[in-house]
């Protein structure tokens, strides 16, 4: 082989490497360890706006560097040494007792103001920031557990994240079939109750006449869905999902329904957990179908029931067990009744601390002024709705007249409105 034709075959392998590896991998370079408690310093001591974008790029840059222990190791340092200093705050306490003047009041809420949560505010300072302090977040969230726990830190950002997702930020889109594809593809991908397996089932549940989509969005997070809900329009209240989910169905008119089926609801971002906004989406929506569509007169929920075998599994042990032998709907039909028993209880009775309802999915629907409508046997077959609910799916109501009612008796009370004979 000649000197060319090595040369040649030579960049010809690393040019085949560069496709396969990361780029960082083939030109990396050493890092100091305490190259994110650099940037980080620097970054809190700046008072240059231009240096405060770099500082904030290069901080994101070494954070995605960081092994599972690093990262951890970078939590503790922000908990324990970027923390409130407690001596300063005991001085600003007393001199605001002694003396309530504005000054002393103001001096008192920038002492309350960590290191830790004036850091992330620096950090949001460019144009993805915002979706790298959301993925930072998540982050810290997966890397939580019992014995070692991070929520001074996570509770620093969630904070922030209220007032940064209050609702005047957040805008109501359409999800339909000229929505870029990038956000078709999250949508199939944060679906989270019903799977989307392909493009035409998604078509067909966002640009069906009889079928909509809405999504949440936030300016600085323009391509990223928060939150997004699926409608099918109805002549009837549902009592099985398939009805809804069937891509051969006969498609009503608009013009013949009447009922507005809220069957599906995904929170999209895990480093939002904890912000609310399913409430006010699921309200502009409403507000919406009846300005365009006068005709729907009911706004009714198909929901799962996604912890009731496990409320089983320690309420009934046995039946647990004969179910989980064999989750196949010939073997659980054959429990009806007694499950028809256990589900009432699971969703109408409470012995929690707090008193709200068992089911996550119950507090978030009553908690928004929806009322207990109807519970369906046998409504989702699907395998993961058999293991987690024993089929079961619930209709709330969402009812104009009485959700402010509803909503203050839930919220003072912890009552659960259902409908009689239930």
């Amino acid at each position: 082989m000649s000197y060319t034709q090595t040369i040649s075959s030579l960049l010809e392998n690393l040019f085949e490497k560069s496709i396969k590896a990361p780029t960082q991998l083939l030109f990396k370079k050493s890092r100091p360890k305490d190259g994110v408690y650099q940037v980080l310093e620097s970054l809190i001591n700046t008072k240059s706006n231009t240096s405060r974008v770099k500082y904030a790029k290069e901080f994101f840059a070494e954070v995605d560097l960081l092994n599972d222990a690093e990262f951890k190791n970078l939590l503790l340092h922000l908990r324990d040494q970027r923390d409130i200093d407690t001596k300063l705050l005991k001085l600003c306490t007393e001199n605001y007792i002694n003396d309530d003047s504005e000054n002393n009041y103001i001096k008192l809420q920038e002492v309350l103001a960590t290191e830790r949560k004036d850091l992330f505010r620096k950090l949001n300072c460019f144009d993805e920031s915002t979706i790298h302090l959301v993925n930072l977040r998540k982050r810290i969230l997966a890397n939580s557990t019992a014995n070692q726990n991070f929520q001074k830190v996570e509770h620093d950002l969630k904070t922030l994240f209220i007032d940064w997702f209050n609702r005047g930020f957040l805008i109501l889109k359409p999800i339909d079939w000229n929505t870029p594809a990038s956000i078709l593809e999250k949508i199939i991908k944060y679906e989270s109750v019903h799977q989307i397996n392909n493009w035409r089932e998604l078509r067909d549940r966002i640009d069906s006449h009889d079928r909509k989509c809405f999504a949440f969005f936030h300016p600085a997070m323009a391509t990223e869905p928060l939150i997004f809900v699926e409608i099918a329009f109805l002549d009837e209240m549902p009592n099985k999902i398939n009805t809804i989910l069937d891509t051969q169905r006969n498609m009503l008119s608009e013009s013949k329904a009447n009922t507005a089926v809220f069957y599906s609801i995904s929170n999209c971002q895990r480093g939002l957990d904890g912000i609310s906004f399913g409430n006010f989406l699921l309200k502009e929506v409403v507000t919406f179908i009846e300005k365009e569509i006068p005709n729907i007169k009911n706004f009714i929920t198909l929901s799962p029931v996604p912890k009731f075998m496990t409320w089983l599994k320690t309420h009934d042990p046995d039946l647990h067990t004969a179910i989980m032998a064999s989750p196949q709907i010939e073997n659980i039909s054959k429990y009806e009744k007694q499950l028809n028993i256990h589900i009432r209880d699971y969703l109408l009775i409470s012995k929690r601390e707090d008193q709200k309802p068992n089911d996550p999915v119950s507090r978030f629907h009553l908690g928004n002024g929806a009322s207990l409508h109807r519970i369906n046997f046998m409504a989702d077959t699907s395998k993961n709705s058999l293991l987690k609910g024993a089929s079961f799916m619930v209709n709330y109501k969402y009812d104009n007249k009485y959700i402010e009612k509803n909503h203050e008796q839930y919220t003072k009370h912890n009552r659960v409105i259902v409908r009689k004979n239930i």
